[in-house]
């Protein structure tokens, strides 16, 4: 007996997510749009932690938008009590979390906010990994990009500075904590662990390091993927 893989039907706003056109890689980064998020979840491991916040901001023309910022609480599945080690790290309490919406009705919010943008995020593997998860298990379905990863981003600067002799050769990787990043460059610092904040701070790291690409001749959105794509 044969058996077909049959192509997963998705629902209309994901097919809305993932069939949008994608930003062009030639283009100019301060001519694209970006949705920076940040999530806060009730432990480390996607596959038996969860949502528990996502801030967003977005950038256009290079400009952190803040009057379309997004924030929510996201109600864990029932059966998940956070724990109060997790609580002392992000402040959400059991209470909170109560009267928040489900991730079925969060999500959908979320994936119109992606849609034809890139998505910025720092340390990628834990939001995107977390993402994913509550999107297969649901649909079937994954974040299609591009996503860039600030922390990548720092890797990347880092790396080139050795070559171009800027620091020594065996100068050490500098922390890549976003406020220690953040710190670096000069910027303002706010509430860390609060998805709001987190987003902020990303988004404020992000124009610094892509104004610094500029500066070294890579002013396109294909050499922010280059130096940060996930």
């Amino acid at each position: 007996m044969f058996s077909f893989w049959r192509k997963p039907v998705f629902p209309d706003f994901v097919r809305a997510y993932t069939e949008a056109p994608r930003p062009e890689p030639a283009r100019h980064w301060r001519e694209v749009g970006y949705s920076v998020l940040d999530i806060e979840t009730s432990g480390l491991n996607h596959k038996r932690d969860a949502l528990l916040a996502i801030g967003l901001v977005e950038i256009e023309e290079g400009r952190i938008h803040l009057n379309r910022h997004w924030y929510t609480l996201v109600r864990p599945p029932e059966g998940l009590e956070v724990d109060a080690s997790s609580i002392r790290i992000h402040g959400i309490t059991r209470a909170e979390l109560e009267d928040a919406p489900l991730a079925d009705v969060v999500l959908p919010e979320l994936l119109a906010r992606l849609a034809g943008r890139v998505m910025v995020v720092h340390v990628a593997q834990v939001d995107v990994s977390f993402l994913n998860q509550a999107m297969r298990t649901r649909w079937g379905a994954k974040l299609v990009g591009p996503i860039i990863d600030t922390a990548r981003i720092a890797m990347s600067l880092h790396e080139t500075a050795k070559i171009l002799g800027s620091v020594q050769p065996d100068m050490p990787m500098p922390a890549i904590q976003l406020r220690a990043l953040a710190t670096r460059f000069g910027l303002p610092s706010y509430g860390e662990h609060n998805a709001l904040n987190d987003a902020l701070t990303t988004a404020q790291l992000f124009l610094a390091q892509a104004t610094r690409l500029e500066g070294m001749g890579r002013p396109t959105l294909r050499g922010l993927m280059k130096a940060g794509g996930v």
